[in-house]
């Protein structure tokens, strides 16, 4: 007895001295269980305790679970105390720290899901586990094959068609670590579409809780005759190319004719996924003006629109309160400086650099012929214009050469015009690189820079060095009016190679799947634009997806780009 508690006293004491900030100099946080693999359930997060032991280097040990704060990628989940709730499929690390003393678990997290449409018995899943027909699998015809995506777009959408008597479909969606199913019924599609045109897509929530960090995924679709489930039409998976980084910044684009019945200026912030585009300054804002053309500050405070069509009236807006100047001024396009300080817009082939408090003109830019559509680069140093050999308007005109100069903003002057597209077709809509180098620019063989059907992408070399490169695979075949091209503002990378990317949209009339057949209604794409690939003179694009939070009634053109979204006061 004396024995047993002579070492009760003494561990007491030992432990005691830890307690009270003994040196943990050679010691070690262990971190329990070690490692875990959590089951993320039709959407129902999945939790794990941990507890913390520090292992001092005397021997000792002490349960610090209270005293450690544990930490998760925000990707993966949250801790709160000791507890993990773990949201997203993937392969992470959990970390405690104690003092100065680090330790670390692993968590492995899969994502099952089934989500099965109400209308269908809720046993529908059973009927997929019959013998494989590929002869009689549906035909996947968006997106199209290849396609590369940021990884936090969102919700995902998948389109096909079937002629072989299907009625019933599964979607799936399967990384390393997820498999979410969906099951719904087929031929909501518009007939010209094919037979049994059907389509449905991921919420935002299933596409992140499966994609999680993934640098791919693969989608398939797969049908049943829901009356005589004797065999189940099954395809070859699809593969999708993500980003290593998710998405930010956002986009403003005008939308005419759609089903609310306000047009006008709407807006999408990319780090929000499956939220539909909102109103910013529609007709709703604007007691009926129409509002069109516009272009913002990098830093999406300061927002530059006209009203009222060409050679309307225009103003500057506000975002965060949506207070406009007075509308006394007029211009068709405009630039910001970086700062946001200057705007540089053009009225009836004059450009003028104008002070964004008040739209006083501080200078004017002299230039051997009509200027239009200008656009200045990330660092507010070079600018690019459109000189129309037969100019109409600002925005009606054939012929269009561009040319670039230096623009000082502190002196408000302007270098030598020197010419960089001039190859006697119609060139213009130029826009800046995020990192200068480049410059996107709109084409066509011939006809009005106007809503022309014949318009697609090409980039050249800001500084000349290299003839054109069309975006060939992004526009696609046929006289689609993939118009007004922007770079979305963040550099990006794809794979483990780390391919630099930007992400260019476009406005275009083309097919959306079995949605949009023959429908000549504009809506805005976005497809990856490798520079390396354009340096080499190769086409530096892959093929383009619809951005998915558009109106699909509505005419979208003029996709402007910000670095984020200001909240509305």
């Amino acid at each position: 007895m004396r024995i047993a508690l002579a070492a009760l006293a003494i561990g007491s004491f030992a432990c005691g001295g830890h307690n009270n900030g003994d040196d943990t100099t050679g010691a070690t946080l262990e971190l329990t269980p070690p490692a875990v693999e959590l089951l993320i359930l039709n959407g129902a997060a999945a939790t794990q305790d941990y507890k913390a032991i520090v292992h001092y280097a005397d021997g000792d040990t002490r349960d610090v679970t209270d005293e450690t704060v544990f930490g998760i990628d925000g990707t993966f989940g949250t801790f709160a105390g000791a507890t993990a709730t773990v949201t997203t499929a993937g392969k992470t690390s959990v970390f405690g720290t104690y003092k100065d003393v680090t330790g670390m678990a692993e968590i492995i997290a899969r994502v099952k899901s089934t989500r099965v449409d109400p209308s269908l018995p809720p046993n529908t899943p059973d009927v997929f586990n019959g013998p494989a027909d590929p002869a009689r699998a549906p035909t996947v015809v968006y997106p199209p094959a290849d396609v590369v995506m940021p990884r936090n777009l969102g919700d995902f959408e998948a389109h096909w068609i079937d002629g072989s008597g299907n009625d019933v479909f599964e979607l799936s969606l399967v990384t390393e670590f997820a498999d979410v199913r969906v099951y719904v019924r087929g031929g909501n599609g518009v007939p010209a579409a094919g037979p049994m045109p059907s389509f449905t897509a991921f919420t935002a929530a299933e596409w992140v809780s499966a994609v999680g960090l993934e640098p791919t995924a693969t989608y398939n679709v797969r049908g049943v005759q829901l009356a005589n489930p004797t065999s189940v039409g099954t395809g070859t998976p699809r593969l999708v190319k993500l980003t290593n980084e998710a998405m930010e910044g956002g986009i403003y684009y005008w939308a005419a004719a759609n089903t609310s019945g306000a047009y006008g200026i709407f807006r999408h912030d990319m780090a929000k996924p499956g939220q539909p585009a909102e109103e910013f300054m529609t007709t709703n804002q604007t007691s009926g003006r129409c509002v069109a053309c516009h272009v913002l500050s990098r830093d999406g405070t300061k927002l530059a629109i006209t009203f009222d069509g060409g050679d309307g009236k225009a103003t500057l807006v506000d975002v965060a309160t949506q207070a406009a100047q007075p509308d006394t001024q007029a211009w068709n396009f405009a630039t910001f400086t970086p700062d946001g300080n200057q705007l540089l817009t053009v009225s009836k082939g004059v450009l003028s650099v104008r002070n964004a408090a008040d739209q006083t003109v501080l200078s004017t830019m002299t230039s051997a012929g009509y200027a239009t559509h200008p656009d200045l680069s990330a660092d507010g140093t070079r600018l690019v214009y459109v000189r129309p050999a037969t100019p109409g308007a600002d925005w009606s005109f054939q012929t269009g050469a561009i040319f670039t100069r230096t623009y000082d903003p502190v002196t408000r002057t302007f270098g030598a015009e020197t010419p960089l597209v001039n190859d006697g077709s119609n060139n213009y809509y130029p826009s800046w690189s995020p990192d200068g180098q480049f410059i996107l620019f709109n084409r066509a063989p011939g006809g009005d820079a106007y809503n022309n059907p014949n318009a697609t992408l090409f980039v050249v070399k800001a500084d000349g060095s290299a003839p054109p490169v069309q975006l060939a695979v992004a526009n696609a075949a046929g006289p689609l009016t993939n118009s007004w091209g922007r770079w979305a503002p963040f550099e990006q990378s794809l794979g483990a190679s780390h391919e630099k990317l930007y992400w260019v949209t476009v406005s275009s009339k083309r097919d959306f799947g079995v949605r949009l057949v023959n429908a000549q209604r504009p809506q805005i794409w976005m497809t990856p634009f490798f520079p390396d690939r354009a340096a080499q003179a190769a086409d530096p694009s892959a093929v383009a997806f619809r951005l998915p939070f558009q109106d699909i009634t509505s005419n979208n053109h003029i996709a402007q780009w910000t670095e984020r979204v200001v909240v509305t006061q």
